[in-house]
């Protein structure tokens, strides 16, 4: 199992997977962002998510992805991860990124010539909820939620949630 682990942080991949939920993990490095946008467009993409909803969820994990990456103290960047966790339920989006540092995300008013720290000002502005916990064994937690748009049937989750709620 350690050689499969290893293959898949090497690559990222799909840690665990249900009809409802994906989580990726990678290692904390430069390429890990641009994984982290692929997965989370091609995860969304199958279950039907619509495009402007799948564009924003795409720019908040880049964003949160790339502090992790950026931000993560060098005593805890060899071995360790980033975890991207996706899911879909009745209608909303969460995604949860955790990274091994326990420094807590700021949002920064960045002046026009900064070339960063706009990460979590994206988040707070974009997302319709969003906010962090403290990790299981340290490092935290950056979440955010948003409101799919309607767009048919097949978002996981909303066929169950309408059944439930006509019962």
């Amino acid at each position: 199992m350690d050689g499969l682990r290893s293959a898949l942080l090497r690559r990222g991949g799909v840690t665990r997977a249900s009809r409802v939920a994906r989580t990726y993990v990678w290692k904390l490095e430069e390429r890990s962002p641009g994984a982290a946008r692929r997965a989370v467009r091609d995860v969304l993409g199958g279950w039907g998510v619509a495009e402007t909803d799948i564009d924003v969820a795409v720019l908040l994990t880049s964003e949160a992805v790339t502090n992790a990456v950026r931000h993560v103290r060098d005593d805890l960047r060899a071995g360790g991860v980033v975890k991207v966790r996706v899911r879909v339920m009745d209608g909303l989006l969460r995604v949860d990124v955790t990274d091994p540092e326990p420094g807590l995300p700021r949002v920064v008013a960045a002046s026009d010539t900064d070339e960063g720290h706009r990460g979590m000002a994206i988040v707070a502005a974009s997302a319709d909820r969003w906010g962090w916990h403290p990790g299981p064994g340290g490092g935290k937690t950056v979440w955010w939620a948003q409101v799919l748009e309607r767009r048919g049937s097949a978002v996981p989750g909303r066929d169950e949630a309408a059944k439930a709620r006509n019962e």
